[in-house]
C-alpha cells in the first residue's frame, strides 16, 4: 500500500511578524515543507517514530501513513474498514508506540470511532507492524477495549504510551452544555465497573492495561477502582510525558481559561464547574462556573496555566468576536528535554488551531511550576494540528489542517484562506555564529530603495568570503534569505515583506555581523 508523492522540500518564508503581549524570542529557525500542500487528509495524530519516520493518523479516511521526513513519500499503511465519522472531532484519533517498537514488540495502539447497533462507540486496538523494506503494514489487530463513550464534539483522543507500561487516554465531555448532564463529574458504579458499561467515562483521562484491563494500582475514586486516572476535564486534545515522568496535559477552554494541567492520580479538575483557575472570572457565564470558589471538594487541582484569563483588556483592534476570545484552542502538546536549544529544556510547547502558532511554557527544574509568560513561535497562517519534536533537538514537525478558521499574524482578525492544508511544515534550528556586532557598521551598510521593493546591501568583508544574509523578524524566524554574497553593493528583493523591525545577520565560515533595520 505504497504512494509517492512528488518530493518538495522548499524553503518557506513566514513574511509577518506578532504583535501580541507575549515575550518574543531571540531564536532564530528556518522554516521548510515536506511534500505538497494536501499531502494529508484530515490529519489528527503525529509522531516521529523510532523507525526516523513521521507516522500520522487521518482521521477522516481511517488512514494510518508513513512519511519520509526527506522526500514527503508516503505508505499507507492501514485503512480502517469498520471506521465511522461524522465529520466532528470523531473518526480514526489518537495513536502511539509501544515502548520496545523496535526491541520485540512492534506494537502500535489505535483509537477510532465505530457504530454498534446503531450507537457511535470508540474502541483502542493493538496492531503489529510489518515492513518488507519497502511497504509497511498494520496487521493483526486485537481489540484492547471498546463501548467506550463517543462523539462527534469534544471527544480528545489523545492517546499515550506511559514509562509505566500503561496506555494514558482522554475523552472529553462529549459536548454537553448542560450543567447537570455533563458526565465530567460523574463517576462510574461498581455495577457499571463489573458489567463493563463504561457510560460515565466522558471528561477523564484514563489509564489502562496493555490488555485493556484496569491496573491495579488506579486510584480509587469515592469507593470505586476504575480506568479513570483524573476528571473534571473538558476537552483534553493534549497528552504528553515529560522526561521527568509527569503527565501533562492540555485542554480547550470555553472561549477562555485554555489551560495546561499537570494529571496527578484521582485529582478533580474541576469542569464543568470550573474553568482555568477557580477565581469566579469567567468569560461567557453559562451558569455552570459562575461561582467557581464554591465548588470545594478535597482533590480539587488548578490548572499549571491558563490561557488567557478572561478579565484581560479586550484590544479595540480585534474585528471578530470569536477572534477576540481570550483563547488559543490548544490543540496539543510535547515535551521539549534537550540542550540543543539554549534555554528551551525543560518546556512544554503547545499548538494553537486558532493562533496559527506554538507557545512554549518554560518549566522550572521540577516540572511542577511554570516561569514567565508563554513565548510565541512558528506563525503562519495555518491551524496547528499537532506537533513532533526530532530526536536531535533542533527540528520540530506540524501538521496542519485543511480548512477552518485562523488568525492573522497581529491575533485580532480571522483568517479563512489556510496558507499551507494538508500539510507537514518543518522549522529547524539556526545556531548563531560567533557574535562580532560591535564593528558592524564598519563591515557592511544596508538600505531601501526608493520603491521599497528592494533592500540594499553594501559589503566591504575583508576575508572576500562570500557570505550568506538572513533577514529574521520580531518572531526570530528567518523571512528572507541571501546566499553567496561577495564584496561590495548588492540589491535584494523584498517585496511582500511587511513593515516593521528586523535584524539582518551577515555572516562567513568565521565571522557574524548583526544590524536593526527598519522596512517602512
Amino acid at each position: 500500500m505504497k504512494f509517492f508523492s512528488q518530493s518538495v522540500a522548499f524553503l518557506f518564508i513566514a513574511i509577518l511578524s506578532i504583535i501580541q503581549p507575549i515575550r518574543a524570542q531571540n531564536e532564530s529557525f528556518i522554516m521548510t515543507q515536506i511534500g505538497p500542500n494536501n499531502l494529508l487528509n484530515v490529519p489528527w495524530d503525529l509522531h516521529y517514530g523510532p523507525d526516523g519516520f513521521l507516522w500520522i493518523t487521518e482521521k477522516q479516511d481511517g488512514v494510518v501513513v508513513r512519511v519520509n521526513p526527506e522526500t514527503g513519500e508516503r505508505d499507507e499503511l492501514l485503512q480502517l474498514t469498520d471506521l465511522s465519522f461524522a465529520g466532528g472531532q470523531d473518526g480514526l484519533l489518537g495513536m502511539t508506540f509501544h515502548e520496545e517498537f523496535e526491541a520485540g514488540s512492534p506494537f502500535i495502539y489505535l483509537s477510532y470511532t465505530h457504530m454498534i447497533s446503531g450507537s457511535r462507540k470508540q474502541k483502542i486496538v493493538r496492531y503489529t507492524y510489518s515492513n518488507n523494506g519497502e511497504d509497511g503494514q498494520l496487521t493483526s489487530p486485537m481489540v484492547l477495549i471498546d463501548r467506550l463513550p463517543s462523539s462527534d464534539d469534544h471527544q480528545s483522543g489523545r492517546l499515550v504510551f506511559g514509562p509505566d507500561q500503561k496506555l494514558y487516554y482522554t475523552i472529553g465531555d462529549q459536548g454537553v452544555k448542560v450543567c447537570d448532564q455533563n458526565l465530567a463529574q460523574f463517576l462510574p458504579s461498581q455495577q457499571e465497573i463489573e458489567a463493563e458499561n463504561w457510560t460515565n467515562y466522558p471528561g477523564k483521562v484514563l489509564r489502562i492495561n496493555l490488555d485493556g484491563s484496569i491496573p491495579q494500582d488506579n486510584p480509587v475514586i469515592e469507593g470505586v477502582q476504575s480506568h479513570v486516572y483524573s476528571y473534571g476535564h473538558r476537552n483534553p486534545q493534549g497528552l504528553a510525558f515529560g522526561n521527568n515522568g509527569i503527565l501533562y496535559s492540555g485542554e480547550h477552554g470555553p472561549s477562555s481559561d485554555d489551560e495546561l494541567n499537570r494529571i496527578d492520580a484521582g485529582k478533580n479538575y474541576g469542569w464543568p464547574y470550573v474553568s482555568g483557575f477557580k477565581d469566579n472570572l469567567v468569560y461567557d457565564n453559562d451558569g455552570c462556573h459562575s461561582n467557581e470558589t464554591s465548588f470545594t471538594p478535597d482533590n480539587y487541582q488548578d490548572p499549571m496555566l491558563s490561557l488567557f484569563l478572561p478579565n484581560a483588556e479586550k484590544s479595540p483592534n480585534c474585528t471578530d468576536s470569536w477572534q477576540c476570545r481570550p483563547n488559543i484552542a490548544p490543540s496539543s502538546i510535547d515535551f521539549y528535554q534537550s540542550d540543543s536549544i539554549p534555554n528551551w529544556g525543560n518546556s512544554v510547547l503547545i499548538t494553537s488551531l486558532k493562533k496559527g502558532r506554538v507557545y512554549k511554557v518554560q518549566l522550572d527544574a521540577t516540572g511542577t511550576k511554570v516561569l514567565g509568560e508563554p513565548t510565541q513561535y512558528f506563525y503562519t497562517t495555518n491551524r496547528y494540528r499537532d506537533i513532533a519534536i526530532d530526536p536531535d533537538g533542533k527540528s520540530f514537525y506540524i501538521i496542519t489542517d485543511q480548512a477552518g478558521k485562523t488568525s492573522d499574524a497581529a491575533g485580532m482578525n480571522v483568517v479563512r484562506d489556510i496558507q499551507n492544508p494538508g500539510a507537514i511544515l518543518k522549522f529547524t534550528y539556526q545556531k548563531p555564529v560567533s557574535n562580532n556586532q560591535l564593528n558592524a557598521n564598519s563591515i557592511f551598510k544596508i538600505w531601501q530603495d526608493r520603491s521599497r521593493n528592494s533592500l540594499i546591501i553594501e559589503s566591504n568583508n575583508e576575508s572576500n568570503k562570500p557570505c550568506i544574509a538572513e533577514l529574521i523578524n520580531s518572531q526570530g524566524q528567518v523571512v528572507q534569505r541571501y546566499s553567496n554574497l561577495k564584496p561590495g553593493i548588492k540589491t535584494k528583493p523584498i517585496k511582500g515583506i511587511v513593515p516593521g523591525v528586523y535584524v539582518l545577520n551577515l555572516h562567513d565560515k568565521n565571522q557574524f555581523w548583526q544590524k536593526r533595520i527598519i522596512l517602512k
